[in-house]
C-alpha cells in the first residue's frame, strides 16, 4: 500500500516540493503505519494509509462523475485533465497529514468485541497532539511547509470535515462560503464520508 501511495503521488503530482514532502512523510513521520483514529475508522496500524487511499478512490469517482461528459448510454467520455487529476491526488492523499506523529500506544481499557458491557486491559491508541492547530488547519500548515497548494485545494483541505468541523458546529458561515467558492470542498468531504462510513465501516 505504501508503494501504491508513493507511485500515485510521483506520477500525478508535478509541482515543486512534492519530493521534499514525500521524503518528510517517509523519514520523519509515521504516516505509513499510523492509525486513522483511536477507536473509530481505521483504528489499527496502517489505518491512515488505507483511509487516504480509500478517499482517493472515492474522490476520483466523484471528480469523474462531476467533470466528465456522458455518452448516449451513460458512460463517461475521456479522462480528467492532468491538473484535475493532480488536485484529486493532493486532496485525497494528503488531507489527513494532520494525524502524523499523533497516535501513541499505551495500556488502557477497551470493550470486548461482541459484548455490550465487558471490558479488558489491552494496548490501545491514544491521541497526543503536540501541535494543536485544528484538524484541517494543521494539514494545511504541514503540507505547505513543503509544497504549495492552490486556493481551491487549500479550502477543500481546511474544510474537509464539513459540518463536523468545530468552527462549523459553532455557527461559522465560512464553510458555506468555501463550498460556494469551489466544489472541491464538498467533493472532498463527500469522498471522506464515503470512505469512512461505507468502505471502512465495521458491522
Amino acid at each position: 500500500m505504501k508503494s501504491k501511495f508513493l507511485k500515485i503521488c510521483r506520477r500525478r503530482i508535478s509541482r515543486p516540493g512534492v519530493d521534499k514532502l514525500l521524503a518528510w512523510l517517509e523519514d520523519e513521520t509515521d504516516f505509513f503505519t499510523a492509525p486513522a483514529s483511536t477507536k473509530y475508522h481505521g483504528s489499527y496500524e496502517g489505518g491512515l494509509l488505507d483511509h487516504s487511499l480509500n478517499v482517493y478512490s472515492r474522490l476520483m469517482e466523484i471528480a469523474e462523475r462531476d467533470l466528465l461528459p456522458l455518452d448516449s448510454v451513460g458512460c463517461h467520455i475521456g479522462s480528467l485533465s492532468p491538473e484535475e487529476a493532480e488536485t484529486v491526488v493532493v486532496l485525497a492523499l494528503l488531507h489527513d497529514v494532520c494525524k502524523v506523529n499523533t497516535y501513541k500506544r499505551e495500556m488502557g481499557r477497551r470493550k470486548v468485541e461482541g459484548t455490550r458491557n465487558q471490558w479488558e486491559d489491552a494496548e490501545i491508541f491514544v491521541a497526543n497532539d503536540t501541535l494543536p492547530l485544528g484538524h484541517g488547519e494543521k494539514s494545511l500548515y504541514l503540507i505547505q511547509k513543503h509544497m504549495d497548494l492552490f486556493d481551491d485545494e487549500a479550502m477543500a483541505i481546511r474544510w474537509h470535515m464539513g459540518a463536523y468541523d468545530y468552527a462549523a458546529r459553532g455557527g461559522s458561515y465560512v464553510l458555506n462560503n468555501a463550498m460556494k467558492a469551489t466544489p472541491w470542498v464538498w467533493r472532498l468531504h463527500e469522498a471522506d464520508m464515503c470512505a469512512t462510513h461505507i468502505d471502512e465501516r465495521e458491522d
